[in-house]
């Protein structure tokens, strides 16, 4: 069950910033004014789902990799974890804020893409290293399965 709310939490948490992502880049080329506010105003309170997941999912998978935190792939799993956490408590997070208000007030000036584009570098790191976790998830997954399957058969054959 925890596995199953680790994957659920982690891939909701990627497809709402593959999300941000996409639709900040799509309103940007061809959205107006009015387009720019609304998408950073969703994006801005979508956070509000954002957080919970992300916490959903470091504490899940910090509990599951307890027994097992010295293999290879769940260290590096840690490893980009901790830098996307970082990322996006201290890059987006902040971007995603700044932008709202920015838009809100109708300021699109120079301030408004520089924000922009940190915050879309940021995502774009993001969304590799959540992905790349993604990948390893799935690979821990099915060993463990193999795992299981070598032990019941094993088991069975004694």
């Amino acid at each position: 069950m925890k596995s199953r709310v680790h994957a659920v939490a982690g891939v909701l948490a990627l497809t709402l910033i593959g999300s941000f992502f996409v639709a900040s880049v799509v309103v940007e080329v061809f959205g107006d004014h009015t387009a720019v506010k609304a998408v950073k105003t969703a994006i801005a309170f979508a956070l509000l789902a954002l957080v919970p997941c992300m916490a959903i999912t470091g504490g899940t998978g910090r509990s599951l990799s307890a027994s097992r935190s010295r293999a290879p792939l769940i260290r590096r799993k840690q490893r980009r974890t901790a830098v996307a956490a970082a990322i996006g408590l201290l890059v987006l997070v902040p971007c995603a804020v700044a932008l709202q208000r920015l838009a809100a007030d109708g300021d699109f000036g120079t301030a408004f893409a520089v924000v922009q584009a940190v915050e879309l570098v940021g995502g774009a790191v993001n969304i590799t290293l959540l992905s790349l976790n993604v990948r390893d998830g799935r690979l821990l997954t099915a060993a463990s399965r193999r795992r299981g399957k070598h032990a019941a058969t094993v088991t069975a054959q004694t």
